[in-house]
């Protein structure tokens, strides 16, 4: 079964002559167009209208995590980012990209000369819920968590951080009962 593959999408994987790679959209405020292809690929995506041009980022930028599943099920892959450079790690410090929509797609290259033989075709589709940087003395790594849209399904209905709705649950339980107030200084595991 295909599953909405074109014809044309479905003739290439029954051959040998074709490579794949993917193309990884960021949307933020300035959108990130990337590749993990050897060299830059400008083409159409369903969401850039018109051409994009995904900036090739090698070995230096993989994901893990997309898979398909007959279930409703929340779906997380990890973007790792090896020698991140600055503007990555800024991306990663800031929580500008919290929420924001996370799409990869794969597309297929004709093996000989590189071109694209057919319309990408989204293969994950998410937000940014997360970061994560890594530093050594030899590398940088900046990872970003996304989901599916299903990421907070599990998550219960009415429940919010404030004592009243504490109480409510877990009578009693003092655990939210400071939570509307500022506090500077919290001394974890001291005495003073």
């Amino acid at each position: 079964m295909s599953r909405g593959l074109s014809s044309a999408t479905v003739d290439i994987l029954s051959s040998n002559s074709f490579i794949t790679c993917e193309l990884v959209e960021f949307e933020l405020d300035t959108p990130i167009y990337l590749t993990n292809a050897q060299f830059d690929i400008a083409t159409e995506t369903g969401t850039s209208g018109g051409t994009q041009t995904y900036i090739a980022q090698g070995s230096f930028m993989n994901y893990s995590g997309v898979r398909e599943i007959d279930e409703v099920r929340i779906n997380n892959v990890n973007v790792n980012f090896s020698g991140a450079t600055n503007t990555y790690i800024n991306i990663a410090l800031n929580d500008d990209f919290l929420h924001r929509s996370f799409r990869i797609y794969k597309t297929y290259l004709n093996a000989a000369d590189m071109t694209e033989l057919v319309d990408p075709v989204l293969i994950y589709d998410g937000v940014i819920t997360g970061s994560s940087v890594e530093e050594s003395p030899g590398e940088s790594l900046v990872t970003f968590q996304t989901a599916n849209e299903f990421y907070d399904f599990e998550r219960t209905t009415g429940r919010k951080t404030n004592d009243g709705s504490q109480q409510r649950f877990y009578p009693g339980d003092k655990g939210m009962a400071y939570s509307t107030i500022a506090i500077n200084d919290i001394r974890w595991g001291r005495n003073s």
